[in-house]
């Protein structure tokens, strides 16, 4: 649609980073990674597909998500934009988000000295267990 664009290296990154965000938030990290490094081989064919059959559909989202979601299909066409959001996602999933990086420096214990509970992200705060 919008093939007359170019893609600037800062829309990349930031889109990149904002997929990342979204998979780690759902704590969907390793899952999309084990599912990108399988899929990277046939990645433009993938994303040839999805502007065949997600491209008419998007301009009933806004034309916000339709240029958005153009731009993502055209950036993970090529190899090197997966593999740049496979290593973003073991960053992520080894370090976290810096934020949560500094929530963890600061122990808060409680008054009987026990370590606080992780809390669930995602889907996983759902499960009993």
């Amino acid at each position: 649609m919008f093939w007359d664009e170019e893609i600037t290296e800062e829309e990349e990154a930031e889109i990149i980073e904002w997929a990342a965000q979204q998979l780690y938030k759902y704590g969907m990290e390793t899952a999309a990674i084990m599912f990108l490094e399988s899929l990277k081989p046939i990645s433009r064919y993938g994303s040839s597909m999805g502007q065949l059959f997600l491209s008419p559909m998007l301009p009933f989202l806004g034309d916000n998500l339709m240029m958005k979601g153009d731009k993502a299909m055209r950036i993970f066409e090529e190899d090197r934009n997966v593999e740049r959001l496979i290593v973003r996602l073991e960053e992520l999933a080894v370090n976290g988000l810096d934020s949560e990086q500094e929530q963890k420096t600061e122990p808060e214990y409680q008054e009987n000295k026990e370590a606080p509970k992780e809390e669930k992200k995602g889907w996983r705060r759902f499960l009993p267990f």
